[in-house]
């Protein structure tokens, strides 16, 4: 049963979207006091140069996935392994069910006092955490409650480590997108100079060029023939050629200015185009632009990349954003609903001792049980039409515990109170909740226990969910830096 919760909590986590930022490598990382040394890469064989058969596939290493995203995957999984934990203490409880002396102990501080102290707060966390000591003994079996606020706790701590990760993929956003501007600024620089030169070279300064040359050859002739006006030809001619000169030192000045910016231009892309940017990003597509040589890639090539990473960051954002809102929601669903049990169970056991003084029944309780068991049923089928599986296995437990809980409730009341509440069992569809195993029928969160003997004292008032307890640890608001590498 563990195996498939596990599975069922995973589900509401898209595979795609976790296996493009996991590494590959992260499932057997050692912690960071574990961390072993990396042996030294060894150099690649003398055969494998360019003077022999050069390999078919890219030499560059993988792309280093960064520390900060290697921490938010370890936290997203250590959250989720805690809880698988509590949501099998939580079962577990509910199927064992929990005694009064039980729920009271989990509310208990170290030093026996009910007010919450900062050392009470660290122990009841290593509480819900199953925290186990350095001699390795056995780890303390967690109550209900404990188990209903640590699921709290996590899926908040779930919600602000996606809000990390959505800041982090943020920042990459950007750096792409500083990438690909830059791309379109070149690519657009760079089409301007050389329309602007196909203009300048298409001008009517060629047919200007040999206009002159064909008048400085025609008044050449002339001076031969006519003697008379020789000086003035001359002169004509003279200022004719200089014309001449000056439009194509003009030309040829405009030409050198503009293919020397060409020539700077194709060097900076150039130097783009021969290594990766500096930045974090990690590839998102299977393009194999980055593994080509450099001399074969192209400005126009890399612009298309990095568009297509731009438009796969932001699908990547947007689906963390989607996930991140869904957990916010989840929690304050939860919480309503515990509230909502809790206030059930006190209400239950309050009747309970009653009854054992007084041996009468209130019939009004199975109809606050009805009631609840149908908010219960409303909620786990607004959780399932949104395919939140964490809410729906912690929802599914509860509404499974309050349903026997009825039906012991039933058989102390007596045939008699059946055809009464029967009206109101036809509201709850119970069916969803059949798949538990038949031995775990007989168990209950909500016991109806024998009565007490008349001597021995009350038991104490079990403390539920306190208002001022439902904050997590202060120490779990601050981001430690991890400085393990993969």
């Amino acid at each position: 049963m563990s195996s498939s919760i596990f599975n069922s909590v995973l589900g509401s986590l898209s595979p795609k979207f976790r296996s493009s930022f996991e590494d590959p490598r992260g499932e057997h990382e050692l912690p960071m006091y574990r961390t072993r040394s990396e042996s030294p890469r060894v150099p690649p064989p003398i055969a494998s140069t360019v003077m022999w058969n050069a390999p078919t596939t890219s030499l560059s290493p993988p792309p280093r996935v960064p520390d900060d995203l290697i921490n938010i995957q370890r936290k997203a999984r250590h959250l989720e392994h805690q809880l698988q934990e509590l949501l099998d203490a939580q079962a577990d409880r509910l199927v064992n069910g929990s005694t009064t002396e039980e729920q009271a102990n989990d509310d208990l501080t170290s030093n026996g006092s009910i007010t919450p102290t900062v050392s009470s707060v660290r122990g009841s966390d290593r509480a819900v955490d199953g925290y186990e000591d350095d001699a390795g003994t056995r780890k303390r079996k967690l109550g209900l409650n404990a188990a209903r606020r640590g699921i709290f706790r996590r899926i908040q701590q779930l919600a602000s480590v996606k809000a990390e990760e959505l800041d982090f993929l943020d920042e990459d956003m950007r750096d792409i997108q500083k990438i690909v501007e830059r791309a379109e600024r070149w690519k657009r620089k760079r089409d301007g100079l050389q329309r602007r030169i196909q203009e300048i070279q298409g001008e009517e300064t060629g047919t200007k060029t040999g206009a002159l040359r064909e008048e400085a050859s025609r008044l050449e002739q002339e001076i031969r023939l006519k003697e008379e006006e020789l000086w003035a030809l001359k002169a004509r001619h003279r200022r004719v050629v200089n014309d001449l000169a000056d439009t194509e030192n003009s030309v040829e000045a405009s030409l050198a200015s503009f293919k020397d910016s060409l020539s700077m231009l194709d060097k900076d892309v150039a130097r783009f185009l021969a290594r990766k940017p500096d930045t974090n990003h990690v590839p998102l597509s299977k393009s194999p632009f980055l593994s080509l040589p450099p001399n074969r890639r192209t400005l126009e090539m890399a612009r298309e990349y990095w568009s297509e990473e731009q438009m796969r960051l932001a699908e990547k954002c947007e689906e963390a954003d989607i996930e991140r809102a869904a957990l916010d929601e989840g929690a304050v669903l939860w919480n309503n609903i515990v509230k909502r049990v809790v206030d059930l169970e006190a209400t239950v056991q309050k009747q309970v001792q009653r009854t054992d003084r007084d041996s009468v029944v209130d019939s009004k309780m199975l109809t606050q049980m009805n009631s609840t068991i149908s908010y219960l049923q409303e909620k786990m089928d607004l959780a399932t039409s949104r395919s939140w599986n964490l809410l729906v296995c912690a929802i599914g437990a509860e509404l499974e515990s309050l349903t026997q809980g009825k039906e012991l409730l039933e058989q102390v009341l007596g045939p008699t109170m059946k055809g009464k509440e029967k009206s109101s069992e036809q509201l709850v569809d119970t069916e969803s909740s059949t798949t538990e195993s038949e031995d775990e029928a007989s168990h209950s969160a909500i016991r109806i226990t024998r009565s007490p003997p008349k001597s021995s004292a009350p038991p104490p008032k079990p403390k539920f969910f306190d208002i001022d307890d439902e904050d997590p640890d202060p120490e779990l608001m601050i981001l430690h830096q991890d400085t393990d590498t993969d």
